[in-house]
């Protein structure tokens, strides 16, 4: 029996890998899913939730939790791995600054936005119904919207332990994939608006029927990345996910030190929990690609593969995370799920349109790009920015690669402040603070969005599609 059990992670890889290729052929098939540009995994995700409740699948939506963990990890460490393309365009620095830090404050008061309007609707809702729901199960839900299912199970694990429910961490999956799906069905129609108005900047804005069906034709393929090894030696794909794990395997040590040594220091002691291993692993990943490039060896990491390998563990991440809900759970919380995302959704909606119009400039393309990063991840963002803006000539794809780093400081409050501490605090203080910090970024972004814009042509922020190599 042992020898079998061997086999499970396996399988389960297996019957994601399933779930990613039925997704890519129902897209080339079904016109709907690709006029709401649905991507592969979140369509595999769906069948694969349905197929594994019903039984059909004989796994248990449990056994796919660590998997969305780990992925969710490894993509993030992964993203830090990646060095800049040696041809990136040159920009405005003044606007391109500017646009990255309005995006950045605007997810980040998402955050606290997200949370402030969760916890409070969980509270008129147990007021209404009689129910005795946790006000965690209203908090949650802006881990999973605005940061997406690895943060929201990473978030609703750590609370878990900390004495809340043991469903926080699929509720926080739940909330995720319900905006995943919002963020394609409500923003490719706002995207398609904005073309048709005439409001965005690149007026080449069309959507070609490979990005439609989403598999590219023989002829038009491109390179995945540069051979940097000799096969002879070592496969260039094996030597990245080397440094890959080498990162991971430095992350676990220093988390296993942390959590007996480092425990009652006043900051690192809240930060040194598995649940934000995703924290310190970017932190590692980071460090160690600054050292690769002191040492003169930053030639060795392919842009484009590790890419790829980001690209790859998002995939894995999304399917799983919609194959870790239970139905049960679900069911259960069903009713305040409804009435938080349906809140929620709509506020961040009113929310992140009220501040782009401000926007005299880019206003479009940064607008739509954060309603796909504050209602799933940055890849939405970059897939709803393509609509408007195909061959990202406009710089804002640009100003979204800065904003991933720049969230780590701008939402760093809400995040590892006071996250971390939310099953300690009264609801008063919770929402106090959360409120606070959220009409502070109000502040910040009315103030980014009120400037006079530096740079009004489109042709000096011009990016390729697929940045080149080093």
């Amino acid at each position: 029996m042992a020898y079998i059990d061997t086999f499970t992670g396996f399988n389960i890889l297996a019957v994601v890998g399933l779930m990613l290729v039925i997704g890519v052929v129902l897209r080339a098939k079904i016109k709907v899913l690709q006029n709401f540009l649905i991507p592969a995994a979140i369509i595999g995700g769906a069948i694969g939730f349905i197929l594994v409740n019903t039984g059909v699948i004989p796994f248990e939506p449990k056994q796919f939790v660590n998997f969305s963990m780990h992925a969710f990890i490894i993509s993030f460490m992964s993203l830090c791995l990646t060095n800049k393309a040696a041809d990136e365009p040159e920009t405005d620095k003044k606007e391109y600054l500017r646009g990255s830090l309005w995006m950045s404050f605007i997810w980040a008061g998402s955050c606290g936005l997200q949370a402030v309007v969760g916890g409070l609707l969980l509270v008129a809702y147990n007021k209404v119904t009689g129910s005795s729901f946790s006000e965690m199960f209203g908090y949650i839900a802006t881990h999973g919207f605005t940061q997406g299912p690895g943060q929201g199970l990473a978030y609703g694990k750590m609370w878990a332990n900390l004495g809340g429910s043991a469903d926080l961490p699929i509720v926080g999956l739940i909330y995720a994939n319900v905006g995943f799906i919002f963020a394609f069905i409500i923003g490719v129609p706002l995207a398609r608006f904005f073309i048709k108005q005439g409001k965005n900047a690149n007026q080449k804005a069309n959507i070609e029927q490979e990005y439609l069906v989403g598999i590219l034709q023989d002829k038009s393929g491109s390179s995945m990345g540069h051979e940097k090894t000799h096969p002879a030696n070592i496969d260039t794909l094996a030597f990245q996910l080397s440094i890959l794990f080498i990162c991971y395997g430095i992350t676990f040590l220093y988390m296993k030190y942390a959590l007996v040594h480092l425990k009652g220091l006043p900051v690192v002691g809240v930060l040194s929990s598995w649940g934000l291993f995703f924290f310190h692993g970017l932190v590692v990943a980071t460090l160690v690609r600054l050292f690769i490039n002191k040492i003169g060896l930053g030639h060795m990491l392919s842009v484009r593969l590790q890419k790829h390998i980001t690209g790859a563990a998002v995939d894995v991440l999304l399917v799983a995370s919609f194959m870790s809900v239970s139905f049960q759970v679900l069911v259960s919380y069903l009713g305040p799920i409804i009435v938080i995302s349906i809140g929620i959704l709509a506020a961040t909606f009113f929310y992140i349109w009220f501040f782009g119009r401000k926007l005299s400039h880019l206003g479009p393309e940064r607008m739509i790009a954060q309603l796909g990063c504050c209602t799933g991840a940055t890849g939405n963002g970059l897939l709803l920015l393509r609509i408007l803006d195909p061959d990202y000539s406009t710089g804002v794809s640009l100003e979204l690669a800065f904003f991933n780093i720049a969230i780590l400081f701008t939402a760093a409050v809400p995040m590892f402040v006071i996250a971390p501490n939310v099953p300690n605090m009264g609801f008063l203080s919770i929402i106090g603070y959360y409120a606070l910090y959220t009409l502070f970024c109000f502040g910040v972004v009315w103030y980014f969005g009120s400037q006079k814009d530096t740079a009004i042509s489109t042709g000096k922020t011009s990016a390729p599609s697929i940045p080149a190599e080093q």
